[in-house]
């Protein structure tokens, strides 16, 4: 489940009947632990709308009384090893197990007509599409929102995050544990005594808090998008067999947008026609907790009333189009619906494709001097061949963080409250932040445009082909792409990641030739659709990708779960702007698509 704010006022619980702690028995002799919400005094089974959480049933409270008010059975499991299910939590590694045993145990239940769909986002929003791949006669339709995928998930690029150890202080229990999650300052300060600690990253959880996580081990030492977690997810065989529709929801600020689009793409490559066809994309400009309920700001980066889609409006229309025979939702009349920022209007094509007629280059050229946020590199389609730039990645320099122990003025409320952060940076959560392309001590780069002479219309997905030498085995590396306003306000656009060794993006490593010139390709960078405004920059910063929240690389070309202080090393990274293979960012333009009105919620 995402946290909401602004859901409105669920009906009077007075209309429910509840059912707790119903047992469900699962592979391996666990009972994992249900609750029901159903219509008071049911009188015939109804679809069933389920959810499975980590995070404990009452979160799913306010859901369960506004699914069984709109005449639907909706039930919430804890995921195995996590509130009162029995068993160990592993993510992802037990659920299509166990969603076989729900959706057993859901169909022999007198309340229930046969008919199960399932419900959730970000983890739960995963999860679902595990269920997907079970395959289960009984699973009508998947409504995933912000979805997960380990290895996709920011940072990206097979950086790897230390986020993943404060999660699971929220997730890996009986109980969850919110207020030791949301202390932003004691998990900087723990982050900070761990890049000093010299063991290996991977006993971690059992030195900063006396326990140990074997499947957090596993995410350090799998940091990239490999076998280990795309095993979980459905087969093509199971894509190409299963004719439910899908409905998937993210935002452009969403920290879980790369991989809803990762999801939508397996689902395009391997479904069948009629799995394809019914199925639908939802891009709002909303970050994580807005993909559940249409927040119309993300930090101090305000959007326009039509943003505030029903989304709950829109997932209850859904359900009842499939199981119940109702019209299906009149917003989704085509594959793809995705909000326009700066002009604040929907758009619909039938593919996500569709919404790019080009890619516009602009060189990268340097200036004399010395690099910075004032005195930077410029890009234009014919900027002429200049010097190289050069900047270190120094994994030593503690000063570099200084600004993630820092609390940022327009902090996104909820769950991402806090202090400066490049992992929430990159994941879009801090939309009008400048604090890393200000704060680089030599660590960075920064290109500067003209100023627009007309409003752009930008949608896509931007690329940066960095032609460079860096004369260490690895490096992590980010890009963070904005508009700059003409006043001087940043909004932020898109980023990528890399850590070096992955550069290939098939999830194998190969190790970087020391000080040989190559092109690297930032391709896997974050869509975004928005008009820049007239007189408006664009930035691109290319930085050290260096955080508190980021597995510390050493460099060094070890495997860089078991580095220890002892091993890092400064990389040297020079940065070529001449020859034919000149570094070029590469810029989305908008297809035209007329502008559709929506009705709007809350």
């Amino acid at each position: 489940m995402i946290d909401s704010r602004n859901t409105p006022p669920h009906p009077a619980g007075r209309n429910i009947d509840i059912l707790f702690r119903q047992p469900v028995s699962a592979p391996g002799g666990v009972h994992l632990a249900a609750m029901v919400f159903k219509p008071r005094r049911q009188a015939e089974p109804l679809p069933v709308i389920v959810e499975m959480t980590p995070y404990g049933a009452d979160w799913g409270y306010a859901e369960g009384v506004r699914f069984a008010n709109e005449g639907f059975v909706y039930v919430t499991v804890d995921c195995r090893g996590t509130g009162d299910s029995g068993g160990s939590f592993a993510p992802a590694a037990n659920e299509a197990a166990d969603f076989i045993a729900i959706f057993d145990w859901l169909v022999a239940q007198p309340w229930c007509d046969g008919q199960v769909a399932t419900y959730g986002g970000s983890y739960s929003g995963m999860n679902q599409w595990l269920a997907l791949g079970t395959g289960h006669p009984a699973l009508r339709t998947i409504v995933p929102s912000a979805a997960a995928i380990s290895g996709r998930n920011t940072p990206g690029g097979g950086i790897g995050s230390l986020y993943n150890l404060r999660w699971s202080a929220l997730s890996a229990g009986h109980g969850t544990n919110m207020a030791w999650f949301s202390d932003v300052d004691y998990w900087h300060r723990a982050f900070e005594d761990a890049a000093q600690i010299s063991i290996p990253a991977a006993e971690l959880p059992e030195q900063l808090f006396g326990h140990a996580l074997p499947w957090h081990t596993q995410k350090l030492e799998h940091t990239s998008f490999d076998a280990s977690w795309s095993r979980h997810l459905p087969t093509p065989e199971a894509y190409s067999t299963w004719r439910g529709p899908v409905l998937s929801i993210t935002g452009q600020y969403d920290s879980c947008l790369m991989s809803t689009l990762e999801h939508h793409r397996r689902l395009l490559q391997w479904g069948n026609n009629e799995m394809r066809s019914g199925s639908h994309l939802v891009i709002g400009p909303w970050n994580h907790s807005g993909c559940n309920d249409g927040n119309q700001q993300v930090g101090s980066l305000r959007f326009g009333d039509a943003c505030r889609l029903d989304i709950m409006g829109l997932k209850l229309d859904w359900y009842r189009w499939v199981m119940k025979g109702g019209e299906k939702p009149a917003a989704l009349k085509r594959g793809v619906l995705w909000y326009e920022t700066g002009t604040e209007v929907w758009h619909a094509c039938d593919a996500l494709a569709e919404v790019t007629t080009a890619l516009q280059p602009k060189a990268l050229a340097a200036a004399d001097g010395p690099n910075d946020v004032f005195h930077s590199g410029w890009l234009a389609e014919d900027a002429p061949a200049t010097g190289p730039y050069h900047f270190i990645c120094d994994p030593n320099d503690e000063a570099l963080l200084e600004i993630e122990h820092q609390p940022r003025a327009d902090a996104v409320q909820g769950f991402f409250a806090g202090n400066n952060s490049l992992f929430m940076t990159l994941g879009g959560e801090e939309p009008t932040s400048q604090a890393y392309a200000t704060h680089l001590r030599g660590q960075g780069l920064v290109y500067h445009s003209a100023p627009l002479d007309a409003p752009l219309a930008l949608a896509g997905t931007p690329r940066l082909d960095l032609r460079c030498s860096i004369d260490q085995p690895d490096a992590d590396l980010v890009m963070l792409l904005y508009e700059i306003r003409a006043d001087g306000r940043a909004i932020f656009l898109s980023s990528d990641a890399m850590r070096l060794r992955y550069r290939d993006g098939d999830g194998c490593e190969r190790l970087n030739v020391p000080s040989e010139t190559m092109t690297l390709r930032f391709d896997g960078a974050r869509f975004f659709a928005r008009t820049l405004a007239r007189h408006s920059r664009i930035r691109l910063v290319v930085r050290h990708g260096m955080s508190l929240s980021h597995q510390r690389n050493g460099n060094s070309g070890k495997q860089v779960h078991l580095e220890t202080p002892a091993d890092r090393r400064p990389a040297a990274v020079t940065v070529e702007h001449d020859g034919p293979e000149r570094s070029r960012l590469w810029l989305p333009l908008a297809a035209e698509h007329p502008p559709i009105e929506l009705p709007h919620g809350r």
